[in-house]
């Protein structure tokens, strides 16, 4: 037995469950709602309403897996039984009760687990409702308080079941008000009134529906006669129509459930997003209907929350075109589908001609509109086949799948760049006069060229070079003989290796202050390379070395030591600036015991881990060992390190990064800031995030503030803390506190 309980104690539980009748119950039709809706709360796959005698788990309520009983030692519920509390295992692969157990090591490989235990006299436990899920998860207290009163509601119709032949019994009066309350369908509203979701039931031979006041209510229906399938069916647009009839019907038949989430037009012509789930019943007779169970919900202001998170994630807001990181993941992805299809695909990377002339001489507005315009002729003159994106400032790249083989291939792939090349002529009207500018196409081919997305982007960008520097204006194929004249990597990895031998790399400090009181709370460790004639070089001027393991990690190891002797000195001068931020790159948190290696240094350093933060980028927990990831970050994080999410909302950090890692802080990447008094949907993604973090308990910081108005007006969205030239660039340590010193005067003088 997996957990054992006191003898006294198991024997008044066995008692209280003889008590019921529910044993004698296969299934319950309530139980099943509730356990499904239960699974659409958590968003898990697997939900039951369990109830454990002594050697057996009854499953008298399920969602997504049919099995009647398990043994009670293979159990996870029979962990929750000792106690009235629910019981949360947000990674059962690390809790060593259940780390063995079958269910968790075979299928269907719960990884997360969260029961209320079910009590008829408040104190001995005789099953669970419970949630399962294959992925670790931390519920929020939203979902555990459902979780709690959902139980409550299975306790009331579990006491349904108890039958007291002598007298009528307090349960007898409660079975009686329960047939009263389904029968005017009370016990369904407060299920609904609980959780937001509709419930709903099918004939699938007739089409003929009923449904809860819920499900009338995200129709804006007024209750009253259901519609068939057929006339239900028909709040979906045509073309969500086309795609969830057939899924509907596919999934029933394959597996007996059905996910479906959908665009939605109510009744009062609301254009909403729902999601429904439904189960196609056992037959009860031989001559019944197939019926299916099902839940519903209008999830419109989840689905337009994570749509802007995504589009922060995956769009450029000022092209509207596909991001960098969005960019890099879809040539991966098209290279693969290329090579197995066995067909050419051909990058094209587009650079503006006179671009910067126009924004320094006509300001940034025009040029923006510039952006808008010329990424809006690049997008319909490359077809709805390629996938566009913007690389950077002018900086476009386009992929395109082509059938044609050969001399008409090369062909085919030649036209395209210079019909790009041809569009970008045509004059801009702007500014009250025409604008010409133009562009440079580099072209490379997929396999020809390379065959990996990072050989294919170099290729293409020694192409667009060559275009560039042959007169603008065209666009030119990549050639062997380019790589030739390009060592930029090469020398980048040179000044670094050379620069960490002489211990030339430097760390230099950016403070970070509460924009409500100009006081500085700490401040970021930026790396910089002292030059023989003692000028420096920042980031931009060895960006290509990064791309490098050992230049990355020899980076990151320079800048660690030196922040180290760096705090040391301040200490022991009486000073400090606060909390320390410091960057890793993945190819250094990726070296053994990388926790335990940083957590020593402090240690021999004298400094404690809460004096610290250390600031990941996405391409740190992207790593393919994952768990890894977590246990690593955990340490730090026990240990009192603060952990930072570096660029929040510019690449393709997500909520799943937020609740899977021991995150305390995200840094909101200084593009959004850029743009934030001008562009509203910059406002409203920055505003996003702060609300997500505030709402997560987590800190905020917003990186390149440069002006007063966009520090007051990050205060009024709820950020507090910022980063940027207004509040002073990175300077070496020994100026640090004065620094500090003088923005902490400021701050008293104002």
């Amino acid at each position: 037995m997996a957990d054992q309980l006191q003898p006294e104690f198991e024997a008044a539980r066995l008692a209280s469950l003889q008590s019921t009748d529910i044993l004698e119950v296969d299934r319950d039709a309530e139980l099943d709602c509730i356990a499904q809706i239960l699974a659409d709360i958590f968003d898990c796959p697997l939900a039951f309403v369990t109830i454990i005698d002594q050697d057996t788990q009854w499953l008298k309520g399920r969602f997504g897996l049919d099995v009647v009983c398990t043994s009670r030692d293979d159990s996870i519920c029979n962990h929750a039984l000792g106690s009235t509390e629910p019981l949360v295992i947000n990674d059962t692969l690390e809790d060593p009760r259940v780390a063995e157990n079958p269910y968790v090591t075979g299928a269907p490989f719960i990884r997360f687990y969260a029961g209320c235990p079910i009590t008829l006299d408040g104190k001995h436990p005789i099953g669970t409702l419970c949630v399962e899920g294959p992925e670790p998860k931390q519920p929020t207290r939203a979902q555990l308080r459902q979780l709690r009163r959902l139980g409550s509601v299975v306790e009331r119709l579990i006491k349904a079941f108890t039958v007291e032949h002598d007298s009528l019994s307090e349960a007898e009066q409660t079975r009686n008000e329960l047939i009263s309350a389904r029968d005017e369908n009370a016990l369904m509203q407060h299920i609904e009134k609980i959780s937001g979701i509709g419930v709903f039931t099918v004939n699938w031979a007739t089409g003929e529906t009923k449904w809860s006041d819920q499900v009338f209510k995200i129709h804006d229906l007024p209750v009253g006669k259901t519609p068939l399938l057929q006339e239900a069916l028909q709040f979906f647009p045509e073309e969500e129509r086309e795609r969830i009839i057939p899924q509907m019907q596919r999934e029933l038949a394959d597996k007996g459930s059905t996910f479906i989430e959908a665009d939605f037009v109510t009744a009062l012509k609301r254009e909403r997003r729902v999601r429904f789930t439904g189960e196609l019943q056992t037959k009860t007779e031989a001559d019944s209907d197939p019926m299916v169970i099902g839940v519903m919900q209008d999830i419109t202001d989840q689905y337009q929350n994570e749509r802007a998170l995504w589009r922060a994630a995956n769009i450029d807001p000022l092209s509207d075109l596909a991001n960098r990181s969005w960019f890099n993941r879809r040539l991966t992805a098209e290279l693969d589908r290329a090579g197995e299809s066995h067909k050419n695909l051909a990058l094209y990377l587009v650079d503006l001609d006179g671009f910067k002339l126009v924004n320094d001489s006509l300001g940034h507005q025009v040029g923006d509109d510039v952006i808008r315009i010329m990424s809006k002729r690049l997008k319909e003159k490359a077809g709805h086949n390629a996938f566009c994106a913007r690389l950077a400032g002018d900086e476009f790249a386009i992929i395109r799948m082509f059938d044609s083989l050969g001399i008409t291939l090369n062909e085919e792939i030649r036209a395209l760049g210079d019909e790009l090349v041809e569009c970008l002529k045509e004059p801009l009207a702007l500014a009250g006069e025409s604008l010409y500018l133009g562009g440079s196409v580099g072209i490379a081919r997929f396999p020809q060229d390379s065959e990996r997305p990072d050989g294919l982007l170099k290729c293409a960008d020694m192409a667009l070079y060559k275009a560039k520097r042959s007169g603008r204006g065209m666009a030119m194929f990549y050639v062997d003989e380019l790589k030739y004249i390009f060592g930029a990597r090469r020398a980048a990895i040179d000044i670094v290796r050379a620069s960490h031998s002489s211990k030339n790399i430097e760390a230099h400090y950016q403070p970070i202050v509460d924009m409500q009181t100009m006081e500085p709370i700490g401040a970021e460790a930026l790396v910089r390379i002292r030059t023989a004639d003692g000028s420096l070089l920042g980031p931009e001027d060895f960006w290509a070395a990064f791309d490098d393991p050992e230049s990355a990690r020899s980076i990151d190891q320079s800048v660690s030591d030196r922040v180290l002797v760096d705090m040391a000195d301040w200490r022991s001068g009486g000073a400090t600036p606060g909390i320390v931020s410091m960057n890793v790159s993945d190819y250094w948190f990726q070296t053994n015991d990388f926790a335990d290696h940083t957590l020593r240094s402090l240690e021999e350093a004298k400094i404690v881990p809460s004096s610290m933060r250390l600031e990941v980028s996405e391409t740190v927990l992207q790593n393919d060992d994952g768990q890894g990831i977590v246990r690593e970050l955990r340490k730090l994080s026990e240990a009192g390190m603060s952990i930072a999410l570096d660029d929040f909302g510019a690449g393709f950090a997500s909520l799943t990064q937020l609740r899977d890692y021991p995150v305390d802080a995200i840094k909101i990447h200084r593009s959004f800031i850029r743009n934030l008094m001008t562009d509203q949907q910059h406002m409203l993604i920055v505003k996003a995030l702060i609300d997500l973090a505030n709402s997560l308990e987590i800190g905020v910081i917003a990186t390149g503030v440069q002006a007063r108005r966009e520090a007051d007006f990050l205060m009024q969205l709820g950020c507090h803390l910022g980063q940027g030239s207004l509040f002073g660039d990175a300077v070496p340590a020994k100026q640090l506190i004065a620094k500090a010193d003088q923005l902490a005067f400021r701050a008293k003088a104002s």
